[in-house]
């Protein structure tokens, strides 16, 4: 791994795959150090399934078996039993962070489509190229466990991916629609927020395009009608390329698939199934990581800001005039050592969920799960009483994981955090058992 700006992405494929051949064939669960404690105990991370390959999503079906994607097309179903198949093999491009990325499940999957989402960089021999690299595509789940790649219907298209900043988060909202985070394609500046100073990518922050952006479809493909641009006519626009500028007085007809947009990459995104709220974790470039609460037509900052710093709030409604200020992060946490009342030690976000399992000490229900893909750190932080905010000054460190980096957390049928590393594995949050604290099983 490089130790510039570079390396700011949403999970570091050479270091991962350096690691790959000694993950796949361990089966020995991995060591972890569990050090968050509660009037039950500790919880612990404890390997659950091993052996496979770039492991980059997991979802669950109704029935509790799991769905798992690979980096390099394949998507595996792992039953109850604890069993491992393939269900189906993609042609995707693997360069930098591209590949299969991430997975969704309908949630009337057994009630009337056996339906899976995906989201996937189709490669050159796919269809796919630079300026319409990444599908999401819906396709069902046969009964005996294959993908019926006859039924594969593309949603959203024309997604850049000349790199990485490729996104890959997919979520069912409560409102029965589909939720995409898609990254800016990258493009680093190398520079803190402050002083501020023009960005070098624009892509998040005009509206012509899809990259840096959270889009929101109907299961069909179809633009909702709810969608903010979706009677818009033409809005903030910028060139074909990253740097090629942008301003209000440039005008296109906008990407209507487009929820909320100022994302760098968006590399996670969950609902909380209280409030309904939308929540992100979006990979900072060199000074912070973030996790925002999405609101709707609005613009996130990025690339005018990063964490809560940079250029004014106002920028956001002067390039994209209407959206108004610019929304910042409810939780940023910096790169390097803890100041200014901001947490440190981040260097590439994982976004995750809050979780609420009753059977899990009190000290650790109704807060916010996240990872550090880099460090390997799993941390928590305490969701304010309208579940719209994180408390500052609650984080604490709940798991390391070793040899790997977490790059998706999930709420499991049981109410426990799933966790995928890369390379190679799902493991479990959950409350260690009587007497096993200070060790994984």
């Amino acid at each position: 791994m490089s130790s510039g700006p570079a390396r700011r992405t949403a999970f570091p494929f050479a270091f991962a795959l350096a690691l790959l051949a000694a993950a796949c064939t361990s089966a020995t669960p991995t060591s972890t150090t569990p050090t968050s404690t509660g009037p039950a105990g500790p919880l612990a991370l404890t390997d659950v399934v091993t052996g496979l390959g770039a492991t980059t999503d997991l979802a669950f079906l109704p029935d509790g078996r799991m769905v798992i994607t690979e980096k390099d097309g394949a998507v595996k179903l792992r039953g109850t039993d604890g069993s491992v198949a393939l269900a189906a093999a993609f042609d995707v491009d693997t360069g930098s962070e591209k590949g299969m990325l991430g997975v969704a499940v309908d949630a009337e999957f057994f009630a009337a489509t056996r339906r899976i989402f995906l989201y996937y960089s189709a490669s050159d021999a796919a269809g796919g190229n630079d300026l319409d690299r990444h599908r999401v595509v819906s396709i069902a789940l046969g009964a005996d466990g294959a993908l019926d790649r006859a039924s594969e219907l593309v949603l959203v298209r024309d997604l850049r991916g000349p790199a990485n900043h490729d996104g890959g988060g997919l979520a069912v909202g409560p409102d029965g629609k589909l939720y995409v985070g898609v990254g800016d394609t990258g493009s680093n500046s190398g520079a803190p927020p402050e002083p501020p100073q023009e960005p070098t990518n624009h892509f998040a922050t005009c509206l012509s395009n899809a990259n840096g952006k959270i889009l929101r479809v109907n299961f069909d493909g179809s633009i909702p009608a709810d969608n903010p641009l979706a009677s818009t006519v033409a809005a903030t626009a910028c060139g074909d390329a990253p740097g090629a500028g942008v301003s209000a007085a440039m005008l296109a007809p906008p990407r209507r698939e487009i929820w909320a947009w100022g994302f760098r990459n968006p590399w996670r995104l969950s609902f909380d199934p209280v409030t309904g709220n939308l929540w992100v974790g979006d990979v900072g470039e060199i000074s912070y990581e973030e996790v925002s609460v999405v609101r709707a037509g609005r613009h996130h900052g990025w690339p005018w800001r990063e964490g809560p710093h940079g250029w004014p709030l106002t920028k956001c409604d002067e390039i994209t005039p209407g959206a108004g200020d610019c929304v910042d992060p409810v939780y940023a946490c910096r790169h390097g050592a803890a100041a200014g009342g901001e947490d440190g030690d981040c260097q590439s976000i994982t976004g995750g969920v809050i979780v609420d399992n009753p059977a899990w000490p009190a000290a650790d229900r109704g807060r916010y799960y996240f990872a550090d893909n880099v460090n390997g750190r799993l941390f928590s932080v305490a969701v304010d009483p309208a579940r719209a905010s994180l408390v500052a000054g609650s984080r604490r460190e709940v798991a390391q994981v070793q040899g790997g980096g977490p790059v998706s957390l999930r709420l499991g049928p049981d109410g426990d955090l799933y966790v995928a590393v890369l390379p190679g594995r799902i493991a479990r949050l959950a409350p260690a058992a009587p007497g096993a604290a200070g060790a994984a099983r």
